[in-house]
């Protein structure tokens, strides 16, 4: 676990690199020649990494931004026109374990328990988009750009965004994007709820930092009962909403952080959350 996620390590993988410093796990695409755009074989490492998080203690957000001039163009279609001169069964068998190895990516991905802050800045496209619709706090610079291209390449989407679109803009907007091969400003994609804000170019990296600080140094238990409770309340009944609830607020009382936030508030103090030290 340390070798990947060590405090102050930093490793290098295809296409990005991981660092862990003070609960921020800081995952950093790094191919800015080519627009950031995932390998095949980046596949298998970023289902580690998130994995390896998942199970971290010491991992209490993970903050994804890229070097460069964009974000992440999404797959490398360059190396797609590699399989073009394969036979059809040829081609269905490669892309059929391709997507099983994206699915456990995405799957780890939206499995996630901490928060999850993405900065965006330049083309944002394709799978890469699915990483944004699956952020908690979704930044931009104004000059983002949201693309859906799968259509083009005769795709549907891919990378888990057929799931996380719908439940960012809802079912009919995901099919006008999908289907039209859409290409959004910032503004839009804050309008319809693929993005949570936009700052100025400037000012993105140091905000994505500013918030997934600010995270990282909340109750790590509450602010995880929190993001549960929200990311289960569309798909469940009222009764079972408020069973889950009363369920997330007893455990929570049972904290440590609990005690402390309550005195800090009576002392009129800034709270030293135990679970963050």
């Amino acid at each position: 676990m340390t070798d990947i996620l060590g405090v102050q390590a930093v490793r290098s993988c295809t296409g990005f690199t991981v660092r862990l410093e003070a609960g921020v796990l800081y995952l950093t695409f790094n191919r800015p020649d080519i627009g950031n755009a995932i390998a095949s074989g980046a596949i298998p490492e970023l289902g580690a990494i998130f994995t390896a998080a998942a199970e971290a203690p010491d991992v209490r957000v993970l903050l994804m931004r890229a070097e460069g001039a964009a974000f992440c163009v999404g797959g490398d279609v360059k190396g797609f026109a590699q399989t073009i001169d394969q036979s059809a069964e040829d081609r269905y068998a490669d892309y059929h374990a391709r997507m099983d190895r994206a699915r456990v990516q995405m799957e780890a991905y939206i499995a996630l328990p901490m928060p999850i802050v993405v900065a965006c800045q330049g083309a944002v496209a394709g799978a890469a988009v699915a990483y944004v619709c699956g952020a908690d706090i979704a930044l931009a610079e104004p000059g983002a750009r949201f693309v859906f291209p799968h259509q083009r390449l005769g795709l549907p989407p891919d990378g888990g965004l057929s799931y996380l679109l719908p439940r960012a803009v809802g079912v009919r907007k995901a099919i006008e994007l999908a289907l039209t091969a859409a290409s959004i400003d910032a503004a839009e994609a804050m309008r319809i709820g693929i993005v949570s804000r936009i700052v100025e170019t400037d000012a993105l990296q140091d905000e994505a930092l500013k918030v997934a600080r600010r995270l990282a140094d909340a109750p790590r238990g509450s602010v995880r009962r929190a993001l549960r409770l929200l990311k289960q309340s569309l798909e469940s009944t009222p009764t079972d909403q408020l069973s889950a609830e009363r369920d997330a607020v007893a455990e929570s009382v049972a904290d440590a952080d609990f005690e402390e936030g309550v005195r800090a508030f009576i002392e009129k103090r800034r709270p030293s959350f135990p679970s963050t030290r």
